[in-house]
C-alpha cells in the first residue's frame, strides 16, 4: 500500500511507523465494536429470531413429542430485542472463562457422609420458614438474569443457613450496578460465577423488587407486561422504552432504609461449582443453586411438562434458580424458577430434562455459601 518513497522513508526513519493521533482514534473507533460483535456471535444471537411464526412452531412441538406442552407466552409483536435481552447470561465455556472451583468432597461432609437424597425434592416444601423460595422474580426490561438468579439463590441460602431468621432479599440491583467489567455489562449480560465471587469478596446489600421499598437497594427496573395473560397489570413491554442507567453508588438508594450501606453488606464464605453428580445432595442439604444454559426459540413457548430442546435457533444463554428435582411420566427433571414473572410458563416455573445435559444445562451449577 505504500509508494517506494514511503517504504524507503519508513526504513530510514522508524518514527514514521507511528500513526497520527487522529488515525489511532479512528481505527480504535472502527474496531472497538468487534469484541461485542464476537460475543453476540458466540452467544448465538439470531438476527432472524421472530415469534411471528410461533403458531406453526407450537403446533410442530406438540405434534412431535409429548414430554412438554408448548403455547403462547408472548404476543406475536413483542420486541425481538427484548426477547434476546431476556437471555443474557454469559456461559463460561463460550467465553473462555475458568469455572468456579468444584467443592471438594474432603471439604464438605454433604458429599461423603450424607444419606442418599430422596427420589423427589422441592426446597419450597422443606424450608417453609423462607418465603423467598416461593417468590418468582421479574428481571423486567434488563438483561440481568445472571444477577437476579445469583441474588435469589443467595437470598434463599442465607435464610436457610439462618434457620429462617434472615427474611430480607439480597439485592440483584447491587450486582447489576457494581459487579461490572469482567463480571458483566450490567443490563447487557454477565457471569453468575462472577456474581458469586462478588458476594465473597465485596459483599452484597439487601434490596427487594421494584416498588417494594425493601432493603438498601431495591431493583430499579419496572415490571412490564410481556406475556399474553397479564391483562394490563403492567405497562406493555413492546412499547416500554424507559431506560434506567445502572450506577454503582456508595449509599443506599432507598432513602427510607435506616441501615447504612457499609453495615448492610452480606458476605459469602466461598463461591463454588457443583457437579451434576453432587447436585441432589447439595439441593437437599443447602438449598438452591443457579443453572446457566443455552436457550433456544422453543423455550419461550414452554407451558408445562419436562422441557427439552425440540426446534428453533439458539438465542443466547440464560441463568435461573434450581429448586429441586423429580420424575414426571417416567422422565426425570430439574425443577427451576425462571425470572420472567409468574405469568410465564408454569406459574413462572419450568422443569427441564435431567441426566442428558440438554441445552448444556448440567455444566454450570453454581452457588456460594453465606456467612450468617
Amino acid at each position: 500500500f505504500f509508494s517506494e518513497f514511503e517504504r524507503n522513508d519508513a526504513i530510514s526513519n522508524p518514527a514514521s511507523y507511528l500513526l497520527p493521533l487522529w488515525e489511532v482514534f479512528f481505527l480504535w473507533g472502527a474496531f472497538s465494536f468487534l469484541p461485542a460483535l464476537a460475543r453476540d456471535i458466540v452467544s448465538g444471537h439470531s438476527e432472524m429470531f421472530s415469534l411471528k411464526n410461533q403458531d406453526a412452531m407450537i403446533d410442530h412441538i406438540n405434534q412431535v413429542q409429548s414430554s412438554w406442552t408448548a403455547g403462547k407466552n408472548f404476543p406475536d409483536d413483542i420486541s425481538q430485542d427484548y426477547l434476546r435481552q431476556l437471555a443474557s447470561a454469559w456461559l463460561p465455556e463460550e467465553n473462555d472463562l475458568p469455572s468456579l472451583p468444584v467443592l471438594n468432597a474432603l471439604d464438605d461432609p454433604i458429599h461423603t457422609g450424607a444419606a442418599d437424597p430422596p427420589a423427589e425434592f422441592d426446597a419450597r416444601k422443606k424450608w417453609t420458614k423462607c418465603p423467598s423460595l416461593l417468590h418468582i422474580y421479574d428481571q423486567g426490561n434488563c438483561g440481568s438474569c445472571w444477577a437476579v438468579a445469583a441474588a435469589s439463590v443467595i437470598t434463599d441460602r442465607t435464610c436457610i443457613a439462618s434457620n429462617g431468621a434472615f427474611k430480607d432479599y439480597i439485592s440483584g440491583w447491587n450486582l447489576v450496578c457494581c459487579c461490572i467489567g469482567e463480571c458483566s455489562k450490567s443490563c447487557g449480560g454477565g457471569f453468575t460465577s462472577k456474581a458469586f465471587e462478588f458476594h465473597v469478596k465485596q459483599g452484597i446489600v439487601t434490596g427487594g423488587e421494584f416498588g417494594t421499598n425493601q432493603g438498601c437497594m431495591p431493583y430499579q427496573i419496572k415490571h412490564c407486561s410481556h406475556h399474553m395473560g397479564d391483562k394490563g397489570k403492567y405497562p406493555n413491554c413492546k412499547s416500554y422504552n424507559e431506560t434506567v442507567v445502572p450506577v454503582c453508588v456508595n449509599a443506599c438508594t432507598n432513602k427510607g432504609y435506616k441501615t447504612p450501606m457499609s453495615k448492610d453488606r452480606h458476605f459469602g464464605k466461598r463461591a463454588y461449582q457443583v457437579t451434576v453428580a453432587d447436585l441432589k445432595k447439595e439441593l437437599v442439604e443447602k438449598g438452591p443453586v443457579t443453572m446457566s444454559f443455552k436457550i433456544y426459540e422453543d423455550f419461550y413457548l414452554y407451558k408445562t411438562g419436562v422441557y427439552h430442546h425440540v426446534t428453533g435457533e439458539k438465542i443466547g444463554g440464560h441463568a435461573v434458580r434450581v429448586l429441586g428435582y423429580g420424575t414426571e411420566k417416567g422422565e426425570s427433571y430439574w425443577l427451576v424458577a425462571n425470572s420472567w414473572n409468574s405469568e410465564w410458563g408454569d406459574q413462572g416455573l419450568f422443569k427441564i430434562r435431567s441426566g442428558t445435559n440438554d441445552c448444556n444445562s448440567e455444566e454450570n451449577f453454581q452457588t456460594s455459601e453465606p456467612k450468617v
